[in-house]
């Protein structure tokens, strides 16, 4: 390592140690020892520690929140009956109905507690990759138990603090350029240099990798689909990075098998998938095995099905931080289940057995088989002819597919991409093919392969 690399390390090091003393107080690293110490805790240590913030939680928002405290009394049970009903041993919350997307537009005022003034209010919206963007509140207390819980889930990808990172995500300011001298300075001090995932060009890969052989980064956080047009560009130019990679982040989007191959495969390292969302915080992180344990600190999480651990159902996330306006049984759009098996990692953490992505992009036959959007994702994957593709599903009987297509597209391939679609949806199942000269980036910037229109 050469002096001026490790004396930025070393830098960037104390620079955050400062940072994180001035947001959350001079004991910052005793709350991370601890929190280490919870993660790597027995399974009933952990669930003890769950319910009882579970339980906190609930009497806070029946005591604090218009919306929780009408809830409650449509279910004609009176405010001190219902807390005294809430056991940190047990807890059905089954009671309390799933928070949707359309009520928080609604009761957005309702849902904040009155004991939070609207100065320490912390304003946030969604993307809105899948429609009109959602806003809603944290509060500084949820950002730094946030922080506190990805630190300690993103050693298991080898980062540390002042380690050199490479970061190819979401900038729209980097569209035109305009980058602020504070975004300059805080990823000056961050050890961190940011690509423009909403803006891939040759020239900018080009650019970043050949910075990259200079400097050396010790990780990668990304957007999947980012980082397989990164990895893609430097097998295809036949670059050979000159990096000693200790793992990749992989978060916001589906991690589809064939991204992460080529990814492993381009950067000699493994990528570890991150679940999480701006609402909620972290939910989950993919382990050195392969598992994506459930993050019990902050989040309790349920699976809306008869059998949570067999029969796959939309996600219901509770975060336990935000006291300002609480999200409990927040239905994020999601779909997936429950895993009982214990990970040979070591780490007792529940599994998150299968993710299937968002709820939108999970598409349905006539007889209510859940069809994965990463199946057709693979159907594409390698076809010569396709530049870019966007599946859509209207209706259970009709497909909308677009397509940007090359000089290698041909009659054999049209044929072949519609009859793997109806093996999946259905021989009855029409498929358009519509032809395009680009297929634009959702709101958020992400870039969506597939949508169903089917709920």
């Amino acid at each position: 390592m050469s002096i001026r690399r490790s004396t930025k390390k070393i830098f960037s090091k104390a620079a955050w140690h400062a940072y994180n003393t001035h947001r959350k107080g001079f004991f910052y690293s005793t709350q991370l020892s601890k929190t280490t110490e919870l993660f790597n805790a027995p399974l009933e240590t952990i669930l003890k520690f769950q319910r009882e913030r579970l339980k906190q939680l609930i009497q806070h928002a029946v005591r604090t929140t218009p919306y929780y405290r009408d809830l409650f009394k449509g279910f004609g049970l009176k405010q001190n009956d219902l807390l005294q009903k809430i056991n940190p041993d047990f807890i059905d919350i089954s009671q309390i109905l799933p928070l949707e997307k359309r009520v928080i537009r609604k009761q957005l005022k309702n849902l904040c507690s009155e004991l939070f003034p609207t100065y320490q209010r912390i304003e946030n919206a969604t993307g809105g990759s899948t429609g009109t963007p959602l806003q809603f509140y944290q509060d500084r207390h949820y950002w730094n138990q946030r922080n506190i819980s990805v630190y300690y889930f993103d050693r298991w990808a080898g980062w540390d603090f002042g380690e050199p990172q490479l970061i190819i995500w979401g900038a729209p300011a980097d569209v035109n350029g305009d980058v602020n001298w504070k975004q300059k300075l805080n990823r000056y001090w961050r050890n961190q240099h940011w690509l423009n995932g909403f803006h891939l060009t040759d020239s900018a890969i080009h650019t970043t990798f050949a910075k990259m052989q200079r400097w050396q980064p010790t990780a990668i956080l990304a957007y999947p689909s980012s980082l397989y047009q990164f990895a893609k560009f430097i097998s295809e130019n036949k670059l050979t990075p000159q990096w000693e990679l200790k793992g990749i982040i992989s978060s916001a989007e589906m991690l589809h098998p064939h991204y992460r191959s080529l990814a492993e495969t381009v950067f000699g390292t493994k990528v570890y998938n991150r679940y999480g969302g701006r609402e909620v915080g972290l939910i989950a992180m993919e382990c050195a095995e392969g598992r994506m344990h459930i993050n019990c600190r902050d989040i309790f999480l349920e699976v809306d099905s008869a059998d949570p651990y067999t029969k796959p159902g939309d996600l219901f996330v509770t975060q336990l931080n935000n006291y300002t306006m609480p999200f409990i049984r927040y239905r994020i759009g999601d779909i997936g289940r429950l895993s009982d098996e214990r990970c040979p990692c070591g780490n007792q953490l529940p599994i998150l057995g299968e993710l299937l992505g968002r709820s939108t992009a999970t598409f349905r036959t006539k007889t209510r088989t859940l069809i994965h959007g990463g199946y057709f994702t693979q159907q594409f994957y390698n076809i010569v002819g396709v530049t870019q593709f966007q599946l859509i599903q209207e209706t259970l009987q009709e497909c909308v597919l677009k397509l940007v297509v090359n000089e290698q597209w041909t009659a054999e391939t049209s044929n072949y991409i519609v009859q793997k679609i109806q093996d999946a949806l259905g021989a009855e199942v029409s498929v358009q093919i519509e032809f395009a000269d680009e297929i634009p980036l959702s709101k958020s910037g992400k870039r969506e392969f597939t949508i169903s229109k089917v709920t």
